[in-house]
């Protein structure tokens, strides 16, 4: 896999995380346009992320939350977005 693929990958991961938090970064980037930077930091926070199969398994578990898991990079972000 490619780091294109890689990056992709990781943005779906992010974006499955984000559903299941209610957070819709589409609609973030709507309002504010400056905030897809923030998005692509936090699709490399992802892609650096070392827990993808324990986040698949919690993502499996918890099909809506209220808050990211304690080892997501992306916790703070999604809570100040839910907010």
């Amino acid at each position: 896999m490619g780091l294109l693929d890689k990056i992709d990958h990781r943005a779906e991961v992010m974006n499955r995380m984000a559903a299941t938090l209610d957070v819709d970064f589409a609609a973030v980037i709507a309002q504010t346009p400056e905030a897809v930077r923030e998005y692509r930091q936090a699709v490399l926070r992802c892609l650096a992320c070392g827990h993808e199969g324990e986040c698949a398994a919690w993502m499996a578990e918890h099909p809506h939350a209220e808050a990211a898991p304690d080892y997501c990079r992306n916790r703070d972000l999604m809570a100040e977005l839910k907010a």
